[in-house]
């Protein structure tokens, strides 16, 4: 696709250097992970100053950006400067709706062209090692790689252009969506869905538009996935599940989510997009994280706790109550909405 292309989807867009790019853009890219030929959205300073450390490799991939209109004009000198080494420049007012509306035909370019109909085997681009066993009743999609002693159990699906590695073991009725990479030992169990559409919309002249995702998930080694938990993939860029991971029954992962290694999640918690819990993170059963928030590593939220939005908190934390806080200070607070309870019913 053609930059010139990209105002036949968004007219709001506008122009701001090389109007006359004359290659290809073949994706989208995420902060955290560039793709050659593509394009960044830049909506304001902070996430101006994440990608500005990585500006070199930015400029190797001939990648473009797309930023606010108003932050744009109010940037400064020096980080206007250092913009202008990017291959084309374009602005916009509505930064989140050009998103939302530039997302489809790049899922589109990557999507469309799946054959999710006719089994890889039957087509033969599928490569399956001969110790692999696949139960009768599995769907295998076009360009699926399956490790030495993989066990897939009936009712399975698994969409094209998904990599399952040695030892790894899927229960009946899993659904693996495309370009979802899972590791070593690791054990899907029944019901569990990767890959599904993240939950993101833009609110627009009355209507939810959808943002279409095409991220992908990656699941290192040594994971277990419990009975009807549901991974989302990311926007842009996978969501990362780390090595050791043990996720419970019921889980929601949201996109962009990045857990660090050895993180426990017990039964229905919940964790909303790109937010990162680092290594070994414990979070009870129904704990809730809210979105962009950032865990510390090793740190433990109590059943039914709810993390705020876009909150950070250091290694080591252990929070409970809602909104979270140090499991210290709810308890007190709880102690003392008991103590003066019980102090009302004695007056």
């Amino acid at each position: 696709m053609k930059l010139n292309e990209l105002l036949k989807f968004d007219s709001s867009l506008e122009i701001a250097k090389n109007a006359e790019w004359p290659e290809e853009i073949l994706a989208i890219s995420a902060l955290d992970t560039f793709q050659v030929h593509s394009f960044v959205f830049i909506k304001n300073a902070k996430l101006l100053d994440k990608f500005i450390p990585h500006m070199e490799q930015a400029l190797s991939l001939k990648l473009g950006l797309v930023i606010d209109e108003k932050f744009y004009s109010l940037m400064s000198k020096e980080y206007k400067t250092m913009i202008q080494q990017m291959s084309w420049i374009a602005t916009s007012p509505n930064i989140a709706l050009s998103l939302t509306i530039l997302s489809k035909p790049f899922y589109d370019l990557k999507m469309n062209g799946l054959n999710t109909q006719v089994d890889g085997r039957q087509m033969g681009t599928t490569d399956i090692d001969p110790t692999a066993r696949i139960s009768q009743g599995v769907f295998i999609g076009e360009h699926v790689k399956i490790g030495a002693n993989v066990e897939v159990l009936h009712g399975s699906t698994i969409l094209p252009h998904v990599s399952i590695g040695d030892n790894s073991k899927i229960y009946p009725n899993v659904t693996i969506y495309p370009f979802t990479t899972i590791g070593k030992n690791c054990r899907l169990h029944s019901g569990a869905v990767v890959g599904s559409d993240g939950f993101g919309y833009t609110f627009h002249q009355g209507q939810h538009v959808k943002i279409w995702h095409m991220g992908g998930v990656i699941i290192h080694d040594n994971v277990e996935i419990g009975s009807n938990s549901s991974i989302d993939m990311g926007t842009f860029s996978p969501t990362v599940i780390g090595a050791g991971c043990i996720i419970d029954n019921q889980v929601q992962i949201a996109h962009n989510v990045k857990l660090g290694k050895g993180c426990v999640l017990c039964g229905q918690a919940g964790i909303a997009g790109s937010a990162v819990l680092e290594d070994f993170v414990v979070l009870g059963g129904r704990a809730a994280v809210g979105p962009d928030s950032h865990i510390g590593m090793g740190s433990q939220i109590a059943g039914g706790a709810m993390v705020n939005e876009s909150v950070v908190w250091p290694a080591g934390s252990k929070l409970g109550g809602h909104p979270a806080r140090d499991v210290k200070e709810w308890m007190k607070g709880f102690a003392y909405v008991r103590k003066m309870s019980l102090k009302d019913k004695k007056d």
